[in-house]
């Protein structure tokens, strides 16, 4: 086995539980977001629970994201095209998916992509990137 085949075994690994951690947390939010609580008497604790309710609709929809986007990876990892540069095709490197495992593209390829990212149909960062793993 390749040592690139290597790095993208333990790139799934790390994805694959990072998916399933990020599952259950959305179950617990899910289960905190169908709650119906009655409205506290006290107007400071009505705006401590909305927002506590905000907070969790954002951390809801961020892991929505990030779910998506490990698919992405691990089902390109399945089809043998993780790790190519979507933009040049050439290998992205292991050191950049180690540290961003959903990357779609090369370094050089992102930074056009960043200076430039109307040209791109991008409308700033996080993209398509899975910044935390």
């Amino acid at each position: 086995m390749s040592s690139f085949c290597h790095i993208h075994r333990g790139i799934e690994i790390q994805l694959r539980e990072k998916f399933r951690k990020i599952e259950e947390e959305n179950d617990i939010l899910r289960e905190h977001l169908s709650q119906n609580r009655p409205l506290e008497p006290d107007l400071a604790d009505q705006a401590a629970t909305a927002s506590s309710r905000d907070w969790n609709v954002i951390r809801y929809n961020r892991n929505v994201k990030l779910l998506k986007d490990i698919t992405v990876a691990l089902k390109a990892i399945d089809n043998d095209s993780y790790g190519i540069c979507e933009m040049c095709g050439e290998h992205i490197a292991d050191r950049r998916l180690l540290a961003i495992p959903s990357a779609l593209f090369c370094i050089e390829c992102q930074e056009t992509i960043d200076k430039l990212p109307c040209e791109f149909g991008r409308t700033g960062l996080g993209n398509g990137i899975l910044a935390a793993v």
